[in-house]
């Protein structure tokens, strides 16, 4: 074989790589055209406000409950204007024995207030300072469950103590009962009230243990609640 037949022999191999090279990129092309794309879902939410035509005052009854059915307390939770009261009831050792534990969440200085009704006394501390570092991430999925009726938004995602402990958590919110002094508040930095400014009517978290607990609210009464949260015969403990 001369030169000249060897230079044509070897350009003729580089045209068709060439050319099966540029066939195979305009298949792989017209491949990608067709390829459906994934669904892009934005779960994005707006940014929350207060709402003053839906703003509650009044008392609304929960329920606390785990996975055992012999574990049955309960909360009676306050709002008024700008302070949230919380009532905890607390089975005692005897079957008509109940202790009460009472709080009052005061947003205009960040304070939360331990009461002792029977002594008109109270304690302070930070609204942040029992479980300090837990943190919630909750999202809505446009999913909606009912609560006594209303129909309510749920936010579902985890919440992280400060050792690293994580739980998952749901909440259920009222598109009807407003809270207008806080944009959040989770009472002891574990138990939701209020998120985006509205009331939450459910509660569950899971625990790594796979053990459930639950705050489901029954009874919903609207009021001027001011009076409760008077503490002129109270002195400080």
């Amino acid at each position: 074989m001369n030169k000249t037949t060897t230079l044509l022999f070897l350009f003729l191999i580089l045209f068709s790589c060439i050319t099966a090279d540029a066939q195979k990129k305009g298949k792989d092309k017209d491949k990608g055209k067709n390829k459906k794309e994934p669904a892009v879902v934005d779960y994005q939410q707006a940014d929350p406000e207060p709402d003053t035509s839906r703003r509650f005052t009044g008392i609304i009854k929960y329920r606390i409950t785990s996975d055992d059915p012999s574990e049955r307390d309960s909360m009676f939770v306050i709002f008024g204007e700008k302070q949230i009261g919380i009532v905890m009831f607390i089975p005692g050792y005897r079957a008509d024995q109940v202790f009460e534990q009472h709080f009052i969440a005061r947003f205009s200085d960040t304070t939360l207030l331990t009461l002792d009704p029977k002594n008109k006394t109270y304690k302070t501390e930070k609204l942040d300072e029992r479980n300090a570092g837990t943190e919630f991430m909750l999202l809505n999925y446009r999913k909606t469950a009912p609560v006594m009726g209303f129909t309510c938004p749920e936010y579902k995602g985890s919440m992280t103590l400060k050792d690293g402990t994580s739980f998952e958590a749901a909440c259920l919110v009222s598109n009807q009962h407003y809270f207008n002094s806080t944009i959040d508040y989770n009472f002891l930095n574990i138990q939701p009230m209020v998120l985006g400014y509205r009331i939450v009517l459910g509660y569950r978290n899971k625990s790594p243990d796979n053990e459930n607990s639950y705050f489901m609210a029954y009874k919903i009464e609207p009021g001027n609640m001011e009076s409760y949260f008077d503490l002129s015969q109270y002195k400080p403990k």
